[in-house]
């Protein structure tokens, strides 16, 4: 029951059951605000910091569900602490970031230096910030090079939808570049992606085992030295290799 007053009019809440006041609006006769106010302030910042907790949660839920369907389950729990983890090499990966000037980062050297584990870990770290984010490798991108081509339908379009991913999102980590083979489709594709992200100054961060140089043993005339460019050009390269 709801009784006017001049200027206002109680309610009672129907969470707690307290008597609070608060403004009518009167339309002759028909109070147009009773219909909205069924609780009291407390309870009404109480049930918005519950739904807004209950959002947060939501997303993170959804981040950490995307975590773990693209990066590898064995680099979820890299143990930062463990005497065979490169230290060093995350502390400068963890600083990096993208300038105008550099937006691509490169880490190149023997598989026994955390390249990948400090690339996964600063995956996730832009994932939990909210930066979409695509997590491949080059023998996945080799894969769907060639399966996008193919006759049966879910595979094609599997694969079409991961090149998309590869070409559009915000972020781009491509773990064992060098480790694919350097097929004339994989050469288009990979051209097409690094053009393309270059283009719109959109991040890449890669590892591989060699130094973006040493694959133009690998590639094709024609592709060759468009390709290296690329992954050289704008990029901030950490070298691990015996100097």
């Amino acid at each position: 029951m709801t009784t006017a007053t001049a200027t206002f009019a109680n309610a009672t809440c129907r969470s707690c059951g307290q008597v609070f006041t608060y403004e009518p609006i009167l339309v002759g006769h028909v109070d147009l605000a009773k219909s909205i106010h069924k609780t009291c302030h407390g309870c009404t910042t109480k049930a918005a910091i519950y739904e807004k907790l209950r959002r947060d949660q939501a997303r993170a839920d959804k981040i950490e569900a995307e975590i773990q369907a693209s990066i590898p389950p064995d680099l979820f729990a890299t143990d930062i602490r463990h005497p065979g983890f490169n230290s060093a090499l995350w502390e400068a990966v963890s600083l990096w970031s993208p300038t105008p000037s550099e937006f691509w980062l490169g880490i190149v050297g023997a598989a026994d230096k955390s390249k990948t584990r400090c690339m996964a870990m600063l995956a996730m770290r832009s994932m939990r910030d909210g930066i979409r984010s695509t997590w491949t490798t080059a023998n996945r991108l080799k894969d769907a090079s060639d399966d996008r081509k193919s006759r049966e339908r879910g595979l094609a379009a599997n694969a079409r939808e991961h090149i998309q991913e590869c070409l559009t999102s915000p972020w781009l980590f491509i773990d064992d570049l060098g480790k694919n083979e350097w097929s004339p489709a994989f050469e288009a594709l990979f051209f097409q992606i690094l053009d393309h992200r270059k283009n719109h100054r959109l991040p890449i961060v890669y590892s591989s085992n060699a130094h973006p140089d040493e694959f133009s043993q690998l590639i094709s005339g024609f592709n060759r030295w468009p390709i290296i460019g690329r992954l050289l050009d704008r990029t901030t390269l950490f070298d691990l290799r015996p100097q």
